[in-house]
């Protein structure tokens, strides 16, 4: 297992834009919204607008390049604090997810 560190800059990059790319798979498909009253911004406003761009010009494939140019700096630092919580696998390693936290029982 590795580190973010631990990658070469090659990989940092990789880790950084696929994090990137799932953030852009979630914001466009719902799953993940931003509360800008809470956070006192306008992201989620941002995106919105995106949205509505890509819709009206029916370019609905478009939409994550749409969210991008207005909203890279924000979605990147955050793909960027999400690449460096990771682990990352070697070959021959394997991960079991989703059983962390869940309490032990004997």
């Amino acid at each position: 297992m590795k580190t973010f560190e631990q990658l070469t800059p090659v990989e940092q990059g990789r880790a950084v834009r696929t994090c990137l790319d799932n953030l852009l798979t979630d914001v466009i498909e719902g799953s993940l919204a931003f509360n800008d009253s809470l956070n006192g911004d306008d992201l989620q406003d941002r995106i919105n607008a995106a949205l509505a761009a890509a819709e009206r010009m029916h370019t609905p494939w478009f939409a994550s390049e749409y969210i991008l140019e207005t909203c890279r700096e924000d979605l990147t630092g955050m793909a960027q604090c999400d690449a460096e919580d990771a682990s990352y696998t070697e070959p021959g390693e394997r991960i079991i997810h989703g059983i962390a936290g869940r309490g032990a029982t004997s």
